[in-house]
């Protein structure tokens, strides 16, 4: 047989799913990759939540809404 590519059966398998058709260490090593970028991203979401908040409440502080509505200015 003379193809070309995964579909000539002349060799182990190649690409984004070969460590899981290969099974065993290879495998636990990309779920742990997997969770180690999924725990990243969540990571950076967490991170810009708490920049967002931090922002809020400085813009509406400088708005003049950070106090209580009965204060006495003057």
């Amino acid at each position: 047989m003379t193809g070309v590519g995964s579909m000539s059966g002349g060799g182990p398998p190649e690409g984004p799913g070969a460590a899981l058709a290969r099974g065993g260490a290879d495998g636990e090593g990309l779920v742990h990759h997997l969770l180690a970028d999924q725990a990243l991203k969540v990571g950076i979401v967490l991170v810009a939540l708490i920049v967002l908040a931090l922002g809020m409440a400085l813009i509406w502080k400088k708005a003049g809404r950070g106090g209580s509505p009965w204060r006495d200015d003057g």
